[in-house]
């Protein structure tokens, strides 16, 4: 049987209940202070969506934030998630860019193979693509993400 696993309310990584602290971070993971902390992150998560779909700068959302009475550190971790630059939103990003380039390779080298079976099965010897520029941009992608995820560790 596993070990019950949590999001921590404040690094936002995965991690088992032992001791009740987060071993990433080492802030508490239970309690009423937990607690308070997700549901007041979770606001200021809303809050500066909603901001930006108005079409708000990242300035005016950060304003907004302020505004509304939240901690300059609660604010620059909602900035890091909305940019991106979270690490679990980063992760995300990261993961995508893995999948995309697996897409594009497996797609030029399906073109290719698919084109030179085509023309090799005609009887003039046909014309066949070989979607290199597929191929190219899905390696480096795929390669350019692989390397990100190692160094993250």
């Amino acid at each position: 049987m596993s070990e019950p696993t949590i999001d921590c309310p404040y690094c936002e990584h995965r991690v088992v209940v032992t001791k009740g602290l987060c071993p990433v971070c080492n802030s508490e993971l239970k309690g009423a202070v937990a607690e308070q902390r997700k549901a007041l992150k979770k606001k200021a998560r809303t809050l500066a969506i909603s901001t930006r779909a108005k079409g708000a700068t990242s300035e005016e959302i950060e304003a907004e934030l302020a505004r509304n009475g939240f901690d300059d550190g609660m604010i620059k971790e909602i900035m890091l998630e909305l940019e991106g630059k979270a690490p679990l939103a980063s992760a995300e990003m990261n993961n995508s860019e893995l999948r995309h380039g697996v897409y594009w390779l497996v797609g030029g080298i399906l073109v290719t193979v698919v084109s030179y079976g085509i023309a090799s099965s005609s009887k003039s010897g046909g014309v066949y693509f070989i979607a290199w520029g597929p191929m190219v941009v899905g390696g480096i992608k795929f390669i350019r993400a692989l390397i990100r995820s190692n160094n993250r560790g």
